[in-house]
Order: structure tokens, then sequence, then C-alpha cells
């Protein structure tokens, strides 16, 4: 005998437990939202413009969107058949090559940095192989762009791990079994059922890479021959050399960019923008 049993759509519970969960997550939102909303009214909204387009201010930004932005591509450029074979393929070794991935956001990022310069600084192994492609690591934008792409590709391969093996290996067995390609599966089934994924892997991997500093500090705390720098080793320098007044400016609009990435993000998780071909609304 069956009978129909109307499922509730939200769990009340008593009143003793609705109190602690409530007033404990409401003070953990409120030491996230508060320091941020302080930093974000600390001066007028004209000295934080003047702050921003400050011609020091303005390139700080610029190279630090411009590595995140390329360290991202190459990330899921090559994170993507790595991410492929993690979801796909059984071997031995692959819980080793799991935790490899894993590893960097584990690891501190002073650490990341000198890591770095023992492989690819100029009397290192890695820098002479550098030196014949006419590129140099030191203070360079390749070396903020490879910083970047240590510290933050974890989450875009991760991310893709998980989509690819959302989607049901009997479809690609289907595929084949029609005569198609092992590319032409990949190409036609994966990516479009797992593009919105890919997207918000590379946002998630864009994001972290614009708010790393320490392992820069280590590898290109400016870039030579211009001496610029990006925008969080700046904020610490305004700090160190002007107090909290100079530094507020650049921070504020940091977070405005953080905020701006966290909505893009959020508005593809909820389909909100676009449709993306073989994927359910």
């Amino acid at each position: 005998m069956h009978t129909n049993r109307k499922v509730p759509k939200t769990i009340s519970g008593s009143l003793s437990f609705n109190i602690i969960v409530w007033s404990t997550s409401i003070l953990l939102i409120l030491f996230f939202v508060v320091p941020i909303l302080r930093l974000l009214l600390y001066d007028s909204p004209r000295y934080l413009l003047s702050q921003f387009l400050s011609p020091v201010n303005l390139e700080g930004i610029k190279i630090t969107l411009l590595a995140a932005t390329v360290s991202t591509i190459i990330v899921v450029i090559f994170g993507f058949p790595l991410a492929y074979i993690l979801a796909r393929y059984q071997f031995i070794g692959k819980k080793m090559i799991d935790a490899i991935v894993e590893l960097p956001i584990m690891i501190p990022h002073t650490v990341v940095g000198i890591a770095l310069l023992l492989v690819f600084a100029k009397s290192e192994p890695g820098g002479p192989l550098l030196s014949r492609f006419g590129l140099s690591f030191g203070y360079s934008m390749l070396a903020i762009v490879m910083a970047y792409m240590f510290v933050s590709g974890t989450y875009a391969i991760k991310t893709m791990e998980e989509a690819i093996k959302s989607v049901h290996p009997r479809i690609e067995l289907v595929a084949r079994t029609l005569g198609a390609s092992q590319w032409q599966v990949v190409r036609m089934i994966i990516i479009p059922q797992i593009a919105r994924s890919i997207l918000t892997g590379g946002i998630l991997s864009w994001g972290r890479a614009m708010s790393e500093v320490a392992a820069i500090m280590i590898v290109a705390p400016y870039i030579i021959p211009t001496y610029h720098q990006i925008a969080g080793i700046e904020v610490y320098n305004q700090f160190v050399s002007t107090g909290m007044k100079g530094a507020v400016g650049l921070s504020a609009v940091l977070i405005i960019i953080s905020l701006i990435i966290l909505i893009v993000l959020k508005v593809i998780q909820y389909q909100k923008i676009f449709y993306m071909p073989g994927v359910e609304r």
C-alpha cells in the first residue's frame, strides 16, 4: 500500500535550533560584510575615483588584469585535457596526480615564488631554456603569469573535472558506436555539456589570480624596465608609505572588481546570461 506524503520544501526545525543556526550565521556574514563596507565607505566617492584614475594605480590594475586573464586562458586550455583524464581514466598513480593538482592551494605562496625561482631563474635549469626564446623570468610579466597559473590552476581543473564526471560515459559510448571520433565526442558532446562549468572554473581561477600577492613579491615585485607593479603590491606600498588613507582608494577598486567577478559567476551559475547548447535549462 502506497501513501502519498508531501515532502516539505523547507525544514523548519525547533525554535532553539533556529535561533542558534541563524544567530551564528548572521555573525559570520557580518564578519565578512562589515570590513568590506567600512573600506568602501571610508572616504568620499570623489576621492576613491581620484585614486582609481591615478596613473600608477591604473597601470597596476592593467598589469593585474592582463596577467590574470592570460594565465586563466592558459590554465583552461591546458587544464581541460588533464581534467578529462582525471574524470574518465583509471590508471596507476591517479590519486598522486590528483593530489598534485590540489597541492598548490595548500602551499604558502611565498614558497611558490621561491620554488618557481629555483626552476626558472637565469642560473637555474629552466633559465637557459627561456633564454633561447628571448625570455627571462625574474622581474617580468612572464613571472607574474606563471605564478598566477600555479596558485589558481587548481580551481579551473577541479571544476572542469567534476563537470566532466557529471556527463554520463554512456553518452560518449553511444557516440563512438555511431562512428564519432574521440575528438568529435569531446568537441560536440563534452564541451557543450560543460561549457558553463568551464566558464565558472575560468572565473574562479581568474579571481584567485587577481588576489595573489605573496608569490609575486618573490618573483616580480616590479617589472623591469618600467618598474610597474601589480595592484596588490601597490596597495601594500601605499599603506607603508602614506598610511591607511593612501591604500584605501586602490583597495576599494579591487574589492569592486572582485564583486563584479562574483556577480558574473553567480549569474552564469543561475543561467541568466545566455543559453549554452547542450545544457538543460
